[in-house]
């Protein structure tokens, strides 16, 4: 892979894993576009470890009172803060078992769903009609709780397909459980943690399985680039989000989608 090859899905990554406009499914098109390659599991695994350090990094202060809460609970420091991390704990939680169970059970026909464009391009449509329906959504002041953290994690379970945004389907999930727009951008995020850390190391396993430990300068280029236009995108996404413009995104991918069913499949 050569070190602009490595720049262009670098970029791509990063600006599409946290946008709601598809990451895979912007991959899969500008591989077929460019005529690119992101065959080697060692660049994905890559990639995908640079946006997980973007949330990281972006969403510290969030992960910490989340994940370090059932640590203060035991140890007797029940705050509101505290309590409110353990809640949201408790629905991080159950909100990722519906991505494990896909990924385990359905991975071959997941698998190959990326091989098909139409399939991508028809998916970025539907991921259009749930980003402009949250033109209609209704804050009602809900807070995260294990219920709708459960649903918002189904939502993420369907985004594993190439072309259903996974930030575009939980944000819209929470936004339709009555949650104020900040609340539901932060939770999409603290929620894919989990879901980013185990793709990860389930495609580190295959990279072991496949001996393929291979890397060079382009590593470092797409890692970089990954990362720098991933946290960029975080700070863009959340001034739309709650800013009441995120059903926007939804024209995008309309486009996208159509470009890809007339003209690249």
């Amino acid at each position: 892979m050569t070190v602009i090859e490595a720049l262009i899905l670098g970029l791509v990554q990063g600006l599409t894993e946290f946008l709601p406009v598809s990451s895979s499914g912007h991959l899969v098109l500008a591989e077929h576009l460019l005529d690119l390659s992101c065959d080697d599991i060692t660049f994905e695994v890559a990639i995908h470890f640079a946006t997980l350090l973007a949330v990281v990094m972006y969403f510290s202060r969030s992960l910490s009172q989340v994940f370090f809460s059932p640590f203060k609970m035991i140890a007797g420091r029940y705050s509101e803060d505290t309590r409110r991390g353990f809640r949201m704990f408790i629905a991080v939680c159950l909100g990722t078992v519906p991505a494990v169970v896909i990924g385990l059970f359905f991975k071959d026909q997941i698998e190959s769903a990326f091989s098909s464009v139409l399939f991508v391009s028809i998916l970025l449509l539907v991921t259009s009609m749930i980003l402009l329906s949250t033109r209609f959504a209704v804050a009602r002041a809900a807070s995260i709780g294990a219920g709708n953290g459960f649903l918002i994690g189904c939502a993420q379970a369907l985004a594993i397909l190439p072309g259903i945004s996974r930030s575009g389907s939980t944000i819209a999930a929470a936004l339709f459980c009555g949650i104020d727009r900040e609340e539901a951008f932060n939770f999409s995020f603290v929620l894919s943690v989990p879901a980013i850390l185990l793709a990860s190391m389930w495609k580190l396993k295959g990279m072991f399985d496949a001996g393929t430990f291979a890397g060079d300068a382009s590593f470092l280029v797409g890692m970089a680039a990954a990362f720098v236009s991933g946290y960029l995108s975080l700070v863009v996404l959340k001034r739309l989000v709650v800013g009441g413009k995120f059903h926007l995104f939804g024209f995008y991918t309309l486009i996208v989608g159509l470009i890809g069913i007339i003209f690249l499949r």
